[in-house]
């Protein structure tokens, strides 16, 4: 049996927070506006499926799970910083065309200066990679940490009256606001950082 709310010491409002979190996501599939627009001789109408989610505010706060890292701008970087990289390394080559005067040695400078924004570029995109793979490592982290999280977050109760959380076992002593309940979940999962 569940302890009534800390705050109101009313039992009627208070619902499990696996439940409330469920309830407040509503799925929705329909038909969207008709658009009308020139086509050849004639106007031609558009319209298309409309489908998606709606998140309620108290599902959004009491969500469990981290927030997603994403890493596909960063590799898309590194793509970009790769052949622009390539491109620079083509600068060099046109050293040997029209060899500069004074020799080897200045033949050896003139192609470090040439090369130098190829270096330049293939470090920046070095440091991109670096970062994606910390990406990597911190979602790993995340995920192994989803169970802990999840196992205290399912033994919280919500108070539609007052607006809290809080625990029906001798933690009951004290309502937490959702932020702070957040803040519990995610320290047991170790990815509070």
């Amino acid at each position: 049996m569940i302890e009534p709310c800390p705050g109101c010491g009313q039992l009627d409002r208070v619902q499990h927070v696996p439940a409330v979190y469920q309830g407040g996501h509503s799925f929705f599939r329909g038909q969207g506006p008709v658009v009308a627009g020139p086509a050849g001789d004639g106007v031609g109408y558009a319209g298309g499926q409309v489908s998606g989610v709606s998140v309620t505010a108290v599902a959004r706060a009491l969500d469990p799970f981290p927030p997603p890292l994403r890493g596909g701008g960063l590799l898309a970087a590194v793509v970009v910083l790769a052949l622009a990289g390539s491109c620079f390394l083509l600068l060099p080559f046109s050293a040997f065309d029209d060899p500069p005067p004074g020799g080897a040695g200045s033949m050896a400078l003139g192609i470090a200066v040439l090369a130098l924004p190829s270096v330049c570029v293939y470090v920046a995109a070095g440091v991109l990679v670096w970062l994606y793979a910390r990406r990597l490592r911190e979602r790993r982290r995340q995920r192994r940490g989803v169970p802990a999280a999840q196992q205290l977050w399912e033994q919280g109760w919500f108070c539609h009256r007052c607006g809290g959380v809080y625990f029906a076992d001798a933690r009951a002593e004290r309502l937490l606001t959702p932020a702070h309940f957040r803040q519990l979940v995610a320290r047991a999962g170790g990815y509070d950082r």
